[in-house]
């Protein structure tokens, strides 16, 4: 896990994202839209650079020699170069302007998944303060980009259609493992990552896997198909029958689209995009950690 930072954070300045400015209030220019999935435009890419720039002075040390990186950076960068950027170690330099040039290349030219899998790669490093995944997340919610980061580890950039939804997948994600429900986390943090590769199907697939598992966690004598073990919940009270069918339908859903549980056998592609994809990984990290909360409480609808 990242280690906490025991000095004082030196806190960006962030600009709240739901302060308007004069010119929005009063109607002189337009309010700014909520950005897509798979978007992540220049001037996101910009605030994203200012902040990594900020943490990277933070390490910046001179002497007689130049100017070179040095602290928790030094080792991060170093990793990056050998682990993420496959390229040879010995080739990798403190310096400085060198390393700065480098990352903001990468930041400002790289595809968008690209650029979020150099920030996961940065906030699972073990030398990452825990106040750098913070104060990242705070710079997506004020560029409103339609992604959010869940802190447990390994840190997660999640998709998210709105906050609201960010925050419900994000407290989902924290209960379950608080719970120590790893096989369900592990399986919801999947479904993310299908969803940034645009594997819709492999998306709805992983957030069922979710659900199942903690159905089995529940009771380990049920089936290991889902629409067993929630039939095994409600005989012991513990799911209200319309949930019960109303989970059925959707696992129904699920195993009988082409490509989604089932082999492509007759189309070429599933019918499921990235509005299931995404209905689904929240709907199925809810029901997961209500399906725990209810067996945990040991109370009845």
């Amino acid at each position: 896990m990242p280690r906490e930072n025991n000095k004082n954070s030196r806190n960006l300045d962030f600009v709240d994202p739901k302060r308007l400015s004069f010119s929005q209030a009063h109607g002189y220019e337009e309010l700014p839209a909520p950005l897509k999935l798979e978007e992540l435009p220049s001037n996101a890419r910009t605030q994203i650079w200012n902040f990594l720039y900020a943490s990277l002075t933070e390490c910046k040390r001179d002497d007689i020699y130049g100017t070179y990186i040095n602290g928790h950076w030094k080792g991060i960068l170093q990793r990056m170069h050998g682990f993420f950027d496959n390229l040879a170690r010995d080739d990798w330099t403190a310096d400085f302007d060198l390393n700065r040039r480098k990352l903001r290349e990468h930041i400002e030219d790289d595809r968008f998944n690209k650029v979020f899998d150099r920030l996961e790669f940065i906030m699972r490093d073990r030398e990452c303060p825990y106040t750098f995944i913070r104060d990242l997340n705070t710079v997506f919610e004020m560029c409103g980009l339609a992604y959010t980061i869940h802190r447990s580890p390994p840190p997660n950039i999640l998709p998210v259609a709105t906050p609201e939804e960010g925050k419900a997948l994000v407290d989902s994600l924290h209960n379950l493992h608080r719970a120590g429900l790893s096989g369900s986390t592990s399986h919801l943090k999947e479904a993310s990552a299908c969803i940034n590769r645009r594997d819709w199907s492999g998306a709805v697939r992983e957030s069922i896997h979710a659900v199942e598992s903690v159905s089995r966690k529940i009771d380990p004598q049920a089936s290991r198909t889902l629409a067993l073990a929630l039939e095994s919940l409600e005989k012991r009270d513990a799911l209200h029958p319309a949930l019960k069918e109303a989970f059925k339908k959707l696992y129904g859903y699920a195993s009988d689209e082409q490509g989604i549980r089932h082999a492509l056998l007759d189309h070429p592609t599933a019918k499921v995009g990235i509005d299931e994809a995404l209905f689904m990984l929240s709907a199925c990290a809810s029901f997961a950690s209500y399906l725990w909360r209810k067996h945990v409480s040991g109370s009845s609808l």
